[in-house]
């Protein structure tokens, strides 16, 4: 009876932990479609690079390595 509530508690434990990292990684993705949007206006609107768009918006050099990536594209 033990091992059987040990199990669920440890499968409980793993759903909930996949939940958690599912959570972030979607957080993630639409941080970074929001970034694109962001970027992509600025661009647009001011007639500027990229480089000077994610500059501006100061965003973090490891997004900006993931966006750049959508531009090249």
């Amino acid at each position: 009876k033990k091992m059987c509530n040990l199990g669920e508690m440890i499968a409980r434990e793993n759903i909930e932990k996949g939940h958690s990292m599912g959570l972030v990684q979607g957080q993630k993705l639409e941080r970074r479609k929001k970034n694109i949007e962001l970027i992509t206006n600025l661009m647009n609107s001011l007639s500027i690079s990229f480089s000077k768009a994610v500059e501006l918006l100061k965003v973090s050099e490891d997004e900006v390595l993931e966006i750049k990536k959508y531009f090249e594209a």
